[in-house]
């Protein structure tokens, strides 16, 4: 009963360890298995009947004529009783029992083989196996069948882990590859549409300003209204351009001084902080390391949100940043419209736009852009809002 206690203490510890990887827990499980049956090799085996295919996957020791990888006929091994029988097999009299002339036992001196079959959903089937050189005078025992088939439990469970795992990774793989032909395709796409829109835009221009004084009203006004179009175009390609070039750019970053990136976006936007007599608090930013054009585009977005959707007079926006334990974390908070909060997952989305061009002009891009940037320096964006009362936009980028 002690030995039996202990057997099961080792077996649940080394099954619950989590520090261990899978294949060191089967090697601790194939040597507690050798030691509890008295055999020399235990190994985890694929076995395909149809086939009649044999190859060993992972073995306890070095063995003469067993290796992982090599491939043999299930019919000359002994696991062909595991798999006739659905479960574990037993063997200590290979010539009793028939396998007196299979190859592992003629060529091999194989004597003694325990084993159990474990089938595996939408995977390869295994084996579970334990064989020694040295003839066995007794039969595997219940208590031993009992220990085998919890070793083949924990096994297949893992193994049923790993094939959803490895599904998993290939279909994320899958789609991280159709994701980056789409980002290839916007950004040829809207790289080759400037020129075509551009020409548009000109001979619409020329149009008007040669023949303006012999078109009537309502046909400058055609002219306005494809030009507006245009236009609209335009600004839209050139947002779905940037957004293109986030995961296109190359990964390297510098040292970047948030103050000075911010003091260049608010010199940009002079013009429209002045319209609107807005009024921009910044607190101490820090540096950190970026890609500074593409932090530069992440700051202009943000303030510029910050003062278009804002009615209040005059329209105040609070930027500053908060040191983590590992990042740092940005909040452009206004005083503006605000966002309903069950829309504010919607704002991140391509072209997802709560309000019409007669009420806010834009693409629809900007916040997308924004959530790419951010993620691509492994970083996070969220906003906490109440309709009509303002929005505050946190990022967090890594220290």
């Amino acid at each position: 009963l002690t030995e039996h206690k202990q057997f099961l203490k080792r077996l649940n510890e080394t099954i619950a360890d989590p520090e261990l990887a899978f294949e060191e827990k089967l090697q601790t499980l194939l040597d507690l298995g050798c030691e509890r049956f008295d055999m020399e090799l235990g190994g985890l085996n694929r076995v395909d009947p149809e086939r009649d295919l044999f190859r060993p996957e992972y073995l306890s020791d070095e063995h003469a004529f067993l290796e992982p990888g090599v491939e043999l006929s299930l019919s000359e091994t002994f696991c062909a009783a595991s798999v006739e029988t659905q479960g574990p097999a037993g063997v200590t009299a290979p010539a009793e029992a028939g396998y007196s002339d299979i190859t592992v036992h003629e060529e091999h001196g194989v004597e003694a083989y325990f084993g159990t079959y474990i089938p595996v959903e939408g995977g390869q089937d295994r084996t579970l196996a334990f064989i020694a050189t040295e003839p066995r005078s007794e039969p595997f025992s219940d208590e031993e069948r009992t220990y085998l088939e919890l070793m083949a439990q924990w096994a297949r469970y893992e193994l049923k882990q790993r094939e959803y795992q490895q599904d998993l990774e290939e279909t994320v793989s899958k789609l991280q590859q159709s994701n980056d032909r789409l980002k290839q395709f916007a950004y040829a796409a809207s790289h080759d549409l400037q020129e075509p829109l551009r020409m548009v835009s000109s001979y619409l221009q020329l149009l008007e300003d040669r023949y303006g004084g012999e078109l009537d009203e309502q046909a400058r006004k055609y002219i306005d209204f494809a030009v507006d179009g245009a236009d609209r175009m335009r600004a839209m390609v050139n947002d779905l351009l940037s957004f293109s070039r986030v995961e296109q750019a190359d990964e390297r970053f510098e040292s970047v001084d948030c103050d000075d990136v911010l003091r260049q976006v608010i010199a940009d936007l002079q013009v429209q902080i002045e319209e609107n007599d807005a009024e921009i608090d910044v607190g101490s930013l820090p540096t950190v390391r970026a890609d500074s054009e593409q932090l530069e585009q992440l700051f202009d977005n943000l303030l510029a949100n910050a003062i278009k959707y804002n009615d209040s007079a005059p329209p105040r926006v609070e930027i500053d940043a908060e040191e983590r334990p590992d990042c740092w974390e940005f909040t452009f908070a206004d005083n503006g419209i605000g966002i309903d909060p069950n829309k504010t997952d919607q704002i991140f989305e391509v072209f997802k736009r709560l309000h019409t061009d007669e009420e806010y002009s834009g693409t629809g891009i900007g916040l997308s852009l924004c959530q790419e940037i951010v993620e691509h320096h492994g970083g996070e964006i969220w906003v906490q809002s109440e309709r009509g009362d303002g929005s505050t936009f946190h990022v967090t980028l890594p220290k």
